[in-house]
């Protein structure tokens, strides 16, 4: 990083941490909704082998057919706080 760029950011650093709580809240909100956007590491790999139609499971006819696949027994996915 050049420095002018690091001046830059030192600039927009010390301005948002001078901004009164609510702009600063929103400021905040703003910037998780740009990161939010971006997928992560696993994602990209798992929507490359969509695209590419690899790794996919089903069709399925329904979401204990889904589980079954997965070698999940359908009554072991209800938490035990829904059974009480």
């Amino acid at each position: 990083m050049i420095s002018a760029q690091v001046a830059d950011r030192e600039m927009l650093c010390r301005r948002i941490l001078e901004l009164p709580d609510e702009d600063f809240a929103q400021v905040s909100r703003y910037v998780e909704d740009l990161e939010g956007h971006y997928p992560n590491a696993e994602t990209v790999k798992v929507l490359e082998d969509i695209k590419a139609r690899r790794n996919l499971l089903g069709p399925y006819h329904s979401v204990e057919e889904m589980f079954q696949d997965f070698g999940i027994h359908a009554d072991a996915r209800i938490d035990d706080s829904v059974q009480k």
